[in-house]
């Protein structure tokens, strides 16, 4: 195997996975330390990787999101947010959050009698649709890569409600808590939380593989979270340390069969 494929064969892997080892790198390409090691130099001078003792990581400014418009529905956000929805009840106040997945809630949630405060506007106009629903939508300044709505007045306008849930969509999440690659987003996600009597975050197993440089919250500030696998048995470990519910859609889907 030439260099270039490689050293395109780690970055596929670093691009699902946080990190990869000297060893790893042997063992999967067939190669010696001494290689190994003369390939991450090669990515680093490239400014692709961030070399750590024992192997390599990924700069943050290699962990891209993909923007809004551009999010595919997968099966795997359907069932988080089928998931999600068994958690609203009638008569609920709740406060729905800028996510691809926090947006499909809208379309199982039923025509319940439910207040929905968001800044979301594809949350807002699928809840148009139902007679029961009263919506809210946040003023602040429109974006619209994200289709949403964010500034100081949004923030500001959130002191006035409080909530019996937030469903919370998340960029990135590790031991250390979420993360968010957006200053402005990771403040607006902050002050939601601080409206809410129960934080519910939805996250694809995806997000379990990615950190920020924002700082949204700790581990501590979740009560539930809702994914569609099982993350790694560091966060698995972390989550069950601080009495966060763990709900695994793909356990749930298995046992409806």
């Amino acid at each position: 195997m030439y260099q270039e494929q490689r050293l395109t064969a780690i970055k596929t892997y670093l691009s699902s996975h946080k990190s990869i080892t000297i060893e790893e790198i042997c063992e999967k390409l067939s190669v010696s330390k001494d290689t190994a090691r003369r390939d991450l130099v090669k990515l680093e001078e490239r400014g692709d990787i961030i070399r750590i003792k024992g192997g390599a990581t990924l700069p943050s400014a290699n962990r891209h999101l993909i923007d809004y418009k551009e999010r595919r529905v997968t099966d795997g956000k359907e069932q988080i947010a089928k998931s999600a929805s068994l958690l609203i009840h009638e008569n609920h106040d709740l406060l729905m959050d800028t996510s691809s997945t926090v947006a499909l809630i809208a379309k199982f949630i039923g025509n319940k009698h439910v207040n929905v405060i968001t800044n979301s506007i594809d949350i807002v106009d699928v809840l148009g649709e139902y007679s029961n629903i009263q919506s809210f939508l946040l003023p602040g300044r429109f974006n619209s890569k994200n289709r949403n709505v964010t500034g100081p007045r949004t923030i500001k306008t959130l002191d006035d409600f409080k909530v019996d849930q937030l469903f919370l969509g998340a960029c990135g999440i590790s031991v250390e808590g979420v993360t968010s690659p957006d200053e402005n987003e990771a403040f607006l996600k902050k002050k939601m939380m601080s409206c809410a009597r129960q934080v519910i975050m939805l996250a694809d197993r995806s997000k379990f593989e990615k950190e920020f440089l924002h700082k949204v919250c700790d581990m501590t500030d979740i009560d539930v979270i809702i994914t569609d696998k099982y993350p790694d048995e560091e966060v698995k470990d972390k989550i069950t340390e601080n009495n966060i519910l763990l709900v695994v859609a793909e356990d749930e889907k298995s046992e409806g069969k």
